[in-house]
């Protein structure tokens, strides 16, 4: 967790410096390049001030890898509000494209995502993650009436194939066209499958704004209807005490 909540300029300046700095030593090294010691020389900086606002390496990870996830929620809901009309198939390739257009303009993330899942602080928040998406997409999909009566267990199975897909395409050495070929060929064989589940609005299409407002409301708890405002804004200041390394 963040031992402490980075209210003045000052404190939140030194938060992004240490953050700035794990990017870079990521980017070099992967998860196991990063320790408080070589994050202190990287950012010129004592490791004591490190402590002040992290409790350890995880702590330092998980807080990287929040601000790498808002980003990449803002790309998606960029590029969703960019289509036309949104489909089935028109929304998971914006979305699919948003993420891969991420991780090649930001490649130190592709070895943490996909190349740290031994790492706790990695492995929590890929499983929180997966978790959540899943959720979201199927009130989404839902609530927007996209589909009707396709399997509960889809969205999920879908999330964690997206995730491997992924893995699949950046843990190899292949151009960007390459890449892309196999993001636009996973999402026409999950678009393909899902037609079979789609309304009139799923092949015709909604507005964006629609299934962007759809995409952040946060799914209905068990056994009530009641739907409220979304509580995801990516970084959140405290969290959950993890054991020192």
């Amino acid at each position: 967790m963040t031992r402490r909540v980075p209210v003045q300029r000052r404190s939140r300046e030194r938060v992004e410096l240490i953050l700035k700095a794990a990017a870079e030593l990521l980017a070099e090294g992967g998860v196991e390049a990063l320790t408080t010691r070589s994050l202190a020389e990287h950012a010129g900086i004592p490791v004591a001030t490190i402590y002040r606002y992290f409790d350890n390496r995880d702590a330092i990870i998980a807080a990287y890898l929040d601000h790498e996830l808002e980003a990449i929620e803002q790309s998606v809901t960029a590029a969703l509000l960019e289509i036309d009309v949104v489909t089935f198939r028109s929304m998971a390739e914006a979305v699919a494209l948003a993420h891969m257009r991420h991780h090649q303009a930001h490649p130190e993330g592709v070895l943490v995502w996909f190349g740290g899942r031994l790492n706790p602080a990695v492995v929590e928040r890929v499983r929180a993650l997966d978790a959540r998406l899943a959720a979201s997409l199927r009130s989404a999909v839902l609530s927007s009436g996209l589909s009707t009566g396709a399997p509960e267990f889809i969205a999920g199975l879908f999330v964690r194939l997206f995730d491997r897909m992924f893995e699949f395409v950046f843990l190899a050495e292949r151009t960007a066209e390459e890449q892309e070929e196999i993001v636009l060929t996973f999402v026409d064989m999950l678009a393909t499958y899902m037609e079979r589940y789609a309304t009139a609005a799923g092949i015709q299409g909604i507005s964006p704004e629609a299934f962007v407002r759809a995409l952040a409301a946060d799914p209905p708890v068990a056994g009530s209807a009641r739907r409220g405002p979304s509580s995801r804004r990516g970084v959140q200041p405290k969290r959950a005490r993890s054991p020192r390394k």
